[in-house]
């Protein structure tokens, strides 16, 4: 896992980068971002990470046949049970 960690002890300062690197890297088409996740600071400053990977294009799917729709799954066989044991 790949993070751009944003950390600060001045919160406003903390928060104006904060505004720049978002919009970028949302637009970066190189690059997936994920949510950002804002942490916990004693002082009261700015602690936020953002996960990234690289970009890894459209997911390609292979179809066997276009013209036989999928089966849905076969519901399970129910049997009776076995008869008491005499003797």
């Amino acid at each position: 896992m790949v993070q751009i960690r944003v950390m600060t002890d001045d919160r406003e300062r903390g928060e104006r980068v904060v505004e720049i690197l978002l919009p970028l890297l949302q637009a970066c088409t190189a690059l997936q971002a994920g949510e950002p996740t804002r942490l916990t600071h004693r002082g009261g400053g700015l602690r936020l990470v953002v996960d990234v990977q690289p970009d890894e294009g459209p997911t390609s799917v292979r179809l066997d046949r276009e013209d036989v729709p999928a089966r849905p799954p076969r519901a399970p066989v129910r049997r009776r049970a076995l008869p008491p044991r005499s003797g």
